[in-house]
């Protein structure tokens, strides 16, 4: 299980209330009821036995996972799911637990635990998985991108260090390529993105856009065309790539 176990304690719940506070950073996503969602529901189980609900849009064989920021849920990604499934991708969004359609107590610290769930869900339904994460599930995608087979990561807003998570040490194992996104003005993770692309290993490129948007509020925001832009073309610049048969005895 991919977490480090963490005390609530006055450290955590102050910066807890720095992100809450910080309300210039979060542009608003359509409010949206679970049953708006669209795609098809689908449920699985992590390693420790929670119950997780998300849904599943596309039929593709090249699968894109996307992980929400807290204090959010999956629904800020349902646009660019539907974008993704009509593109030629399977996307699957989906609640870390404790938010909104997902069962057991909210614990950002098993955000790892919770995608690597996602990730084994998705592993028999396409030939290569993509993970794009905001802010929290940023983290999570880069622990699970340090242990597992995948095509690519995007980061969008991605700290450091957040919720009992510390990826620094992680980011050096990922070897898929990574696109690092984040607002230059964004207070929350201010330097920390940079901090992680100098860190990585793997083949790297960074997006800065102007403001203070934080996470998939960027989607939400002036920038969000370009950024769905930009997503779509770092998912085809890294498919494998397919020659055509040689004739025999050639």
């Amino acid at each position: 299980m991919f977490h480090a176990p963490i005390k609530q304690g006055a450290s955590t719940l102050a910066i807890i209330a720095i992100w809450l506070l910080t309300a210039g950073c979060f542009t608003p996503a359509p409010t949206r009821k679970p049953q708006d969602l669209g795609g098809q529901h689908v449920s699985f189980t992590t390693s420790d036995g929670v119950l997780l609900r998300g849904h599943l849009y596309g039929t593709g064989s090249t699968g894109v996972i996307l992980a929400h920021m807290y204090p959010a849920d999956q629904s800020d990604w349902t646009d660019f799911a539907q974008v993704l499934a009509a593109h030629g991708y399977q996307a699957l969004t989906f609640d870390f637990r404790g938010f909104t359609e997902s069962e057991g107590s909210s614990g950002t610290e098993f955000a790892g635990t919770d995608l690597l769930a996602a990730y084994q869900f998705m592993s028999p339904r396409v030939s290569r998985i993509f993970i794009a994460g905001a802010s929290l599930g940023a983290e999570a995608a880069i622990l699970i991108a340090a242990r597992e087979d995948v095509a690519g990561i995007i980061l969008i807003s991605v700290p450091t260090s957040f919720g009992g998570i510390t990826v620094t040490e992680s980011i050096r194992h990922v070897r898929a390529p990574i696109l690092f996104v984040t607002s230059a003005g964004d207070p929350l993770v201010g330097g920390q993105p940079e901090i992680l692309y100098r860190e990585a290993q793997a083949p790297k490129s960074m997006t800065v856009y102007p403001g203070r948007a934080h996470g998939t509020a960027i989607l939400f925001g002036p920038h969000g065309p370009e950024l769905q832009a930009l997503m779509l073309r770092f998912l085809t610049d890294n498919q494998p790539t397919t020659h055509p048969s040689q004739p025999a005895g050639h």
